[in-house]
């Protein structure tokens, strides 16, 4: 059997921007180094992201050095600092979990409600911020939708573009891994995963949602609904969503690049389907 190695990495800076690729990273127990410390909220606090407006994909967020730079067509540059932050922490809501976030200060605030033509603010997962996963006490997250990573296979993209209609872009899953060399859907059996000195546990499988129905570049969600659609019909729980990809835990730190052999330590039972 063909080695599985790591062919992408993506990370998010800001929870729904622009994916931004990179070829290694240091992935500690919130994930990804940098993965979506930033979050956009309206002024009472309520999480925002593109499900609701598909202009933040076109958001172009850049981390240079310890700080953040935020980029789109037509505005100018602004590069954040953490350290120059006001010590303001405010209660967010992300998924209906309480989070102290720390304030990015007024002009992150101006900048980012210009751009997506509401009144809104940014915040950042600061040294105060804490956020278990939901059903992990053990277990810290950032401002992901629930888990510190997300891994998808090339081969089950595959997989699911020959039985769908629309293209479909690997970009569309907002995986942080995307790994080729194993069979469709064999990451649904996987549990405990080693990628060089890191060790992760593959905790749950992603729901899927319309949000995989923005193709990239696009702030128009695909009319027909797909991919979700064809996900539904063939990977749907027998209590729940639409799945594809893994939601994995942090077990052991480490340094990730592409090019990395993933192996499988060991294994669990794939969910159960519908019609399965």
């Amino acid at each position: 059997m063909a080695d599985v190695v790591v062919t992408d990495l993506f990370i998010y800076p800001v929870k729904s921007c622009a994916p931004l690729r990179v070829s290694r990273a240091w992935v500690g127990p919130q994930g990804l180094d940098a993965d979506r410390r930033y979050m956009v909220t309206d002024p009472a606090g309520q999480f925002i992201t593109a499900r609701r407006y598909p202009a933040l994909t076109h958001l172009l967020a850049t981390p240079v050095g310890a700080g953040l730079m935020l980029a789109a067509e037509g505005f100018p540059a602004l590069q954040l600092q953490p350290a120059d932050f006001p010590e303001v922490y405010q209660d967010v809501v992300v998924w209906k979990q309480t989070v102290a976030a720390q304030s990015c200060g007024a002009s992150a605030n101006a900048w980012i409600s210009h751009f997506l033509g509401i009144d809104c603010q940014l915040v950042y997962f600061g040294q105060q911020s804490q956020r278990p996963v939901k059903d992990c006490d053990d277990a810290q997250v950032g401002f992901a939708d629930g888990y510190p990573l997300l891994l998808t296979s090339e081969a089950s993209l595959d997989w699911l573009q020959t039985r769908c209609p629309v293209p479909v872009d690997k970009q569309q899953f907002r995986a942080n891994l995307v790994v080729s060399g194993s069979l469709p859907f064999a990451e649904d059996g996987w549990l405990d995963i080693a990628i060089g000195d890191m060790r992760l546990r593959a905790h749950a499988p992603c729901e899927r949602c319309k949000l995989i129905t923005l193709p990239p570049g696009s702030r128009e969600f695909d009319q027909t609904q797909e991919p979700l659609r064809t996900l539904l019909a063939h990977r749907r729980l027998e209590q729940g969503g639409a799945i594809f990809g893994q939601n994995l835990l942090v077990l052991q730190p480490g340094l990730i690049a592409t090019g990395m052999k993933l192996e499988v330590l060991s294994n669990k039972a794939p969910p159960v389907l519908r019609g399965s």
